[in-house]
């Protein structure tokens, strides 16, 4: 379907009809006057041939016999020098040149269809008198009448050819440009096998789409290259430091008190260089976009309240208090693995950074036709402009950066979103700092929200969470 008022092809089309139609009304405009203005200059040319031949007749005969009544649509009459009718037909006056007048106002005597509604009248000097002589213009009046009659129904045939053409160039046009909008969605989403089409017709929008499409390769190439850099420097590092962190666990045993606390120093970095590693190549993977295939329903009611029950004790343990607001029942279609992930590193970071007293809060809630979950905290937040710089690969607010972390976090949870199709966005949440995942649904869900506080839950909740951890964001 044609969104009519967001298509420049139909705005283009529509231009053309208009052009068209207004050139050829102007044509037939014109062709009509042309007809019209030769059918009366005939008229013309037999009413200066009838007053020579009345003259001619006059100087043979007495006025009143030359000018003898034919009837018809014919109408002939003779005035002194005073306009006083001298003879022929009464009703007309004296003139010079030529005129138009109504039919009534010459008597003509016409019968039948063949009536005309004005009469071509012309006078002329005839010595001290003058001459006029007129005929109605009832063949003038059906020529141009048919003329009108067909130029109006050419006009109207031609109308609707020209807006039936518009509207197929607009639709073939539209759908062009809309299949090259899908693509180019589709290679942003992550696709990079989509294309532009070309239908091999070699026009103007084949050529652009075959240029677009070089430029698509080359991209994706470039894209690849990097990607398979990235994974491939994160495996081949990836062995030898887990090799490490298990030689230092070792030596750790074995040592005396002051090398096992260099030991173990040594084989913290080693893990978090490990978890960092790991945070890499699991973004990589989602970025690739290879987890769609895992794709199902996933009840995000029970992912966000399950988050909930494996943090509150963290969040207890640092002073904080973990609260969950969670809709029952909210369906998304994702990975549900990722998606605990996301929302895991979320709640990991607002227990990190909010500190002690804060207030975290896990929701879940339909509005509308989406879905939206979010983690709120009551801390210090992050600063309006540096919302979308925490976004990228190992920025981190914290310039000492000595609190743990690589600054993938919010990373991961970008990749998550995109591979999702949902809309991420960081708000202020007055104090502290609202993160919400929006997800597109195609029906709005409606359920009873179910409202729990989490801070007195136990260890004994599922904690599958916890083994998919990254180190944070900010």
């Amino acid at each position: 379907m044609i969104a009519f008022h967001h298509s420049s092809a139909v705005r283009l089309a529509a231009i053309f009809f208009l052009l068209f139609t207004c050139t050829v009304a102007v044509a037939f405009a014109a062709t009509y006057w042309m007809v019209r203005g030769e059918a009366v200059g005939r008229l013309r040319s037999d009413l200066a041939a009838r007053a020579d031949l009345l003259v001619a007749r006059m100087a043979r005969e007495p006025a009143d016999v030359a000018l003898a009544d034919p009837g018809g649509s014919r109408v002939s009459a003779l005035f002194d020098a005073n306009g006083r009718l001298l003879a022929g037909r009464p009703g007309l006056q004296a003139m010079m040149g030529w005129r138009e007048i109504p039919a009534a106002d010459a008597h003509l005597d016409e019968v039948g269809d063949d009536r005309s509604e004005s009469v071509l009248l012309f006078g002329r000097r005839l010595g001290d008198g003058i001459l006029v002589v007129g005929e109605g213009m009832h063949v003038s009046e059906d020529i141009g009448e048919a003329l009108l009659t067909g130029l109006l129904s050419s006009l109207a045939f031609v109308a609707f050819v020209g807006f039936a053409g518009a509207i197929i160039i607009a639709w073939r046009v539209d759908r062009r440009l809309r299949c090259t909008e899908e693509a180019l969605t589709a290679y942003a989403a992550g696709k990079m096998s989509r294309r532009l089409p070309v239908t091999g017709s070699h026009d103007e929008l084949d050529r652009m789409a075959l240029a677009v499409n070089t430029v698509l390769d080359r991209v994706a190439g470039l894209v690849e290259t990097i990607r398979q850099v990235t994974t491939d420097a994160a495996h081949d590092l990836k062995t030898p430091m887990t090799r490490l962190r298990h030689r230092l666990a070792e030596a750790e045993g074995a040592a005396d008190a002051e090398v096992k606390a260099v030991v173990g120093a040594a084989a913290a970095d080693a893990e978090q260089i490990v978890a960092t590693f790991d945070a890499l190549l699991r973004i990589a993977q989602i970025e690739a976009g290879a987890r769609r295939e895992r794709f199902a329903d996933v009840n995000l009611s029970e992912v966000l309240e399950t988050i909930a029950d494996a943090y509150a004790p963290d969040a207890e343990q640092s002073g904080q208090r973990l609260e969950a607001t969670v809709v029952a029942g909210l369906h998304v279609t994702g990975d549900r693995e990722l998606l605990t992930q996301a929302f895991a590193n979320l709640v990991e970071n607002a227990i990190r950074h909010a500190g002690k007293g804060a207030q975290i809060r896990v929701t879940g809630e339909a509005k509308g036709a989406s879905v939206e979950a979010g983690v709120a905290d009551t801390g210090p937040g992050v600063p309006a402009q540096e919302r979308k710089r925490v976004l990228r690969r190992f920025v981190r607010l914290e310039a000492s950066r000595s609190t743990p972390g690589t600054g993938l976090g919010l990373t991961l949870v970008g990749a998550v979103a995109d591979l999702h199709g949902a809309t991420l966005l960081l708000h202020d949440n007055e104090p502290g700092l609202r993160v919400t995942l929006s997800f597109a649904q195609d029906e709005p869900q409606t359920h009873e929200v179910r409202s729990q506080t989490t801070t007195s839950c136990t260890r004994g909740a599922d904690v599958a969470s916890r083994s998919i951890r990254t180190p944070s964001s900010r």
